[in-house]
């Protein structure tokens, strides 16, 4: 499993998940309240370093990959 923090211009649940492939989803904000968090795993090129976050970029989203 990989997990990885998101924050940006819209930070609401809906519009990261939109961002998102099916395997992986939003899990809910994390303590400080300032980003959500994301888990998944890579499938079928559906990477987070390759796929998930260069998408989320696209939409003015920053991420970074976290330890599980």
């Amino acid at each position: 499993m990989r997990y990885a923090l998101v924050s940006g211009r819209a930070d609401d649940r809906q519009t990261i998940a939109r961002y998102l492939p099916s395997n992986y989803r939003v899990v809910g904000p994390n303590a400080e309240g300032d980003a959500f968090l994301i888990e998944g795993t890579d499938s079928a090129g559906w990477t987070l370093d390759g796929y998930v976050i260069p998408r989320l970029q696209s939409g003015l989203f920053w991420a970074k990959e976290v330890e599980g």
